[in-house]
Protein backbone atom coordinates (compact mmCIF):
# COMPACT_ATOMS: atom_id res chain seq x y z
CA UNK A 1 0.00 0.00 0.00
CA UNK A 2 1.36 3.91 -0.81
CA UNK A 3 1.33 6.26 1.37
CA UNK A 4 -1.72 7.54 2.97
CA UNK A 5 -3.07 11.15 3.17
CA UNK A 6 -2.18 14.28 0.80
CA UNK A 7 1.24 15.39 -0.23
CA UNK A 8 2.06 18.88 0.38
CA UNK A 9 2.63 20.21 -2.80
CA UNK A 10 2.44 23.24 -2.02
CA UNK A 11 5.45 23.78 -0.22
CA UNK A 12 7.67 22.33 -2.87
CA UNK A 13 6.74 25.39 -5.07
CA UNK A 14 9.03 27.79 -5.53
CA UNK A 15 11.99 25.68 -6.90
CA UNK A 16 13.74 25.25 -3.28
CA UNK A 17 14.43 22.11 -1.54
CA UNK A 18 12.65 21.97 1.92
CA UNK A 19 12.99 18.90 4.08
CA UNK A 20 9.45 17.44 5.20
CA UNK A 21 8.56 16.23 8.02
CA UNK A 22 5.17 15.28 10.03
CA UNK A 23 4.66 16.40 13.28
CA UNK A 24 1.00 15.79 15.29
CA UNK A 25 0.41 19.08 17.75
CA UNK A 26 -2.76 19.72 19.64
CA UNK A 27 -4.31 23.26 18.82
CA UNK A 28 -7.54 24.96 19.92
CA UNK A 29 -10.46 23.74 18.20
CA UNK A 30 -11.49 27.42 17.45
CA UNK A 31 -7.92 27.71 16.11
CA UNK A 32 -8.31 24.42 13.54
CA UNK A 33 -12.12 25.69 12.22
CA UNK A 34 -10.17 29.52 11.63
CA UNK A 35 -7.14 28.01 9.45
CA UNK A 36 -9.68 25.44 7.56
CA UNK A 37 -11.54 28.75 6.52
CA UNK A 38 -8.58 30.65 5.55
CA UNK A 39 -7.51 27.57 3.62
CA UNK A 40 -10.15 28.29 1.76
CA UNK A 41 -10.36 31.80 1.29
CA UNK A 42 -6.77 31.78 0.51
CA UNK A 43 -6.49 28.36 -1.43
CA UNK A 44 -3.33 27.51 0.60
CA UNK A 45 -3.09 24.13 1.79
CA UNK A 46 -3.45 23.80 5.91
CA UNK A 47 0.20 22.88 6.08
CA UNK A 48 1.71 25.94 4.34
CA UNK A 49 -0.36 28.18 6.78
CA UNK A 50 0.42 26.98 9.29
CA UNK A 51 4.27 26.67 8.49
CA UNK A 52 3.78 30.55 7.68
CA UNK A 53 2.38 30.91 11.48
CA UNK A 54 5.29 29.20 12.66
CA UNK A 55 7.87 31.31 10.95
CA UNK A 56 6.76 34.07 12.22
CA UNK A 57 6.81 33.12 16.06
CA UNK A 58 10.35 32.29 15.29
CA UNK A 59 10.74 35.98 13.85
CA UNK A 60 9.10 37.29 16.57
CA UNK A 61 11.07 35.26 19.66
CA UNK A 62 14.63 34.54 17.38
CA UNK A 63 16.18 38.27 18.97
CA UNK A 64 15.21 37.05 22.28
CA UNK A 65 18.46 33.90 21.90
CA UNK A 66 21.95 34.48 20.05
CA UNK A 67 21.75 31.08 18.66
CA UNK A 68 20.04 31.25 15.22
CA UNK A 69 16.75 28.91 15.17
CA UNK A 70 16.41 28.42 11.71
CA UNK A 71 19.99 26.62 11.22
CA UNK A 72 20.26 24.29 13.93
CA UNK A 73 21.60 20.80 13.21
CA UNK A 74 21.17 17.35 15.26
CA UNK A 75 23.95 15.84 16.94
CA UNK A 76 24.41 11.88 15.72
CA UNK A 77 25.26 9.73 18.05
CA UNK A 78 28.45 7.70 18.50
CA UNK A 79 27.16 4.07 17.91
Amino acid sequence: MGARGRKPLGLRKGGQETSLIKRNYYIEERYAKALTVLSALTGKELSLLVNEAIGDLILKYQPMTDIDLLKLKSIKKKD
